[in-house]
């Protein structure tokens, strides 16, 4: 009688498993098991905000250094990283600010390895060009969302509101739009793709 009863209700769905809050983990065992894939995004998300290539390196190896301190718990160990390096950069550029010394020259692509450098086209530079042309707000707001976080998330990060992050986020987009003469509209099919 059991069985034909449960035969008869269909297949039980399981519940879902409860909401929990995340866990701290010991910031060394963290930084081992992502060391190899969150370097590199953390190097590249140093170079658009306007770092050069041995400041973005200098900064991300500071980052997973300090995240090995013993009795550091992180739980959000990407956020954390970026937050990390991105302070650690701003201090070398504190350090070596001369208050007297003329406005640094627009800085070109020269951060580029020799292998980032034949995998990047035309186009890519130059919307990396762009990119560093940004207001730093506008250029933390893109390199956070490129790296998958949320306007909550980042803004977290950085401090701010959400709200002032989705702005940045639409001048940013605004302005490159702009300077790629791309309107907001996406063109039709031409008459021989129809």
């Amino acid at each position: 009688m059991d069985e034909a009863v449960s035969a008869e209700a269909g297949p039980k769905v399981a519940a879902p498993p409860p909401r929990s809050d995340p866990v701290a983990l010991p910031g060394r065992e963290v930084a081992e098991r992502i060391h190899q894939d969150q370097y590199p995004a953390l190097v590249r998300f140093l170079l658009l905000q306007g770092a050069s290539w041995t400041e973005a390196q200098d900064a991300a190896q500071e980052a997973f250094t300090q995240m090995c301190v013993p009795d550091l718990a992180v739980i959000h160990p990407k956020a954390w990283l970026r937050t990390v390096a991105w302070r650690s950069w701003v201090r070398q550029q504190v350090r070596h600010e001369d208050t007297c010394a003329d406005p640094p020259e627009e800085q070109g692509l020269n951060w580029q390895t020799p292998e980032h450098a034949a995998e990047i086209d035309e186009s890519q530079r130059r919307v990396i060009q762009l990119l560093l042309r940004l207001p730093a707000k506008q250029r933390a707001a893109i390199a956070w969302t490129m790296d998958g976080f949320t306007a909550e998330e980042s803004a977290r990060a950085m401090g701010t509101t959400p709200a002032a992050v989705r702005q940045n986020l639409a001048r940013a987009r605004a302005a490159l739009k702009s300077e790629l003469g791309l309107s907001g509209a996406r063109p039709g099919p031409t008459e021989g793709e129809r």
